[in-house]
């Protein structure tokens, strides 16, 4: 940590709206929610000439609306919010499923990017998505859903991305099951979110909105398997501190409220913390102010294991909070039998 933590103490009657359970992005600095336009410059003077790929591949796009609907096909709607909506959809040519975002131009964040001695404007969600799940021809293989195509049109972009098979968003999940999980299953999803956040920030990437709906449990032959969706509040990784946000207040760190600034692991830790907590019984939504107020706190039920785990992700101190690394070794992460049940949905 680079900045001293010691100015704008939280207020402990701030409000704060509970997260919503199809895609809606808040931002603190703005009405228009899109404080992030534009972003901070970019400079990467070693990069892979994957990267350097990346980053041309995604300042520019496809600008025939006629292109999209001749080779895709949408159907209904399955999330809106305050940038766009997502629909289902196909590719005609092969009849596979994809989702289709549309995000007006007004709430298209670009980056300059400077790689290799070249200088890049890129939209920032498509450069984030091709580095978190890797350049078309790896559809399937990251825990991240593949971008597949997009479209850049006078009024908006068009986002295809991979919609995987026999999936539903974490909190349908959790609804499905009675509004809990297991123990054992609930450590399962957060070991994996874990390994997912651990190569996204390998990989330079900040998602900044782990939440129940931007996570899909997949079901692989009887097997979950996690996903991660939605990279619209997605920055690129720093070290040093980001003084604006955009995300679900909900899941905002303590430090936001407290300094006005956070650090992308230790908001990555503590949304992940979260999720865990609203997964396991004798809990109440999660919402950070809730939890720092004492209005919910950890079900005194749960094993040790589990508690530890939540007070490894959840200590209000980000300094004190711990690292993706130290979950992912953890003892009480990994006591566990690591072949996964099967499911029924």
């Amino acid at each position: 940590m680079e900045d001293d933590l010691s100015i704008n103490k939280r207020r402990a009657g701030d409000d704060v709206q509970r997260p919503r359970k199809k895609m809606r992005y808040r931002s603190l600095n703005s009405a228009t929610g899109h404080s992030d336009v534009p972003v901070e410059d970019k400079n990467l003077n070693s990069a892979s000439s994957e990267e350097e790929s990346i980053f041309e591949m995604s300042s520019s796009g496809n600008t025939s609306r006629a292109h999209f609907r001749n080779k895709y096909y949408e159907h209904v709607s399955i999330g809106a919010g305050g940038f766009g909506s997502v629909y289902n959809g196909w590719c005609k040519r092969d009849l596979s499923l994809v989702a289709i975002k549309h995000i007006d131009r007004d709430y298209v964040r670009w980056q300059q990017v400077s790689c290799n001695g070249k200088e890049f404007k890129v939209i920032l969600e498509v450069a984030l998505m091709l580095k978190a799940a890797g350049l078309p021809g790896s559809v399937g293989q990251p825990a991240a859903v593949s971008l597949l195509d997009w479209y850049l049109l006078d009024e908006e972009i068009i986002l295809v991305m991979e919609n995987p098979t026999n999936s539903v968003d974490l909190w349908a999940y959790l609804q499905s099951q009675g509004g809990s999980l297991s123990e054992h299953e609930a450590k399962i999803i957060l070991k994996q979110l874990v390994d997912a956040a651990i190569d996204l920030h390998s990989k330079g990437i900040f998602h900044r909105d782990i939440k129940l709906q931007n996570v899909l449990i997949q079901k692989v032959s009887g097997v979950l398997r996690v996903r991660i969706i939605d990279f619209g509040c997605g920055l690129f990784s720093k070290e040093t501190p980001y003084k604006s946000f955009c995300g679900t207040l909900a899941y905002c760190p303590p430090e936001w409220f407290d300094y006005q600034k956070y650090w992308a692991r230790p908001t990555t830790v503590w949304q992940l913390g979260g999720v865990f907590y609203s997964l396991l019984s004798g809990h109440k939504d999660f919402t950070t102010l809730d939890f720092i107020d004492k209005h919910i706190e950890v079900n005194a039920a749960l094993s040790t294991d589990v508690k530890i785990l939540l007070y490894m992700c959840l200590a209000v101190d980000p300094t004190l909070r711990s690292t993706l690394e130290e979950l992912k070794n953890s003892r009480f992460l990994n006591n566990l039998a690591l072949c996964l049940p099967s499911v029924t949905w």
